[in-house]
């Protein structure tokens, strides 16, 4: 590896280092609850009803697709929303059509 590209990346992590210090910094100064906004994500959930998975999936795999930075968020948010198995089949069932839609994207 070049002494640039390891510069580069040791610059990343402390960049995103900082960012997760500063959010957690913010929120312990203003208030912001860890639970009070999993309770506010279940309540969206509970408001979808029997159509919060099938929203959650297509969502998911839609990012998987286009690759934003932020897909990742997606797979913890899913054990939180949904429970631990209940997430894994969902995390699972949004991969394997993320995947397929990225093939179909480029094959057209």
């Amino acid at each position: 590896m070049a002494r640039g590209s390891r510069r580069k990346g040791w610059a990343r992590g402390a960049v995103a280092f900082a960012a997760v210090a500063a959010a957690v910094a913010v929120g312990r100064r203003y208030g912001w609850d860890g639970e009070a906004a999993v309770a506010a994500f279940r309540g969206r959930r509970d408001a979808l009803g029997p159509w919060a998975a099938p929203a959650y999936v297509a969502a998911h795999a839609l990012t998987l697709a286009l690759c934003p930075p932020y897909a990742i968020l997606f797979e913890g948010a899913a054990a939180l929303l949904f429970g631990f198995l209940p997430g894994v089949a969902c995390v699972f069932s949004a991969k394997v059509l993320g995947a397929s839609l990225s093939f179909w994207i480029g094959s057209h």
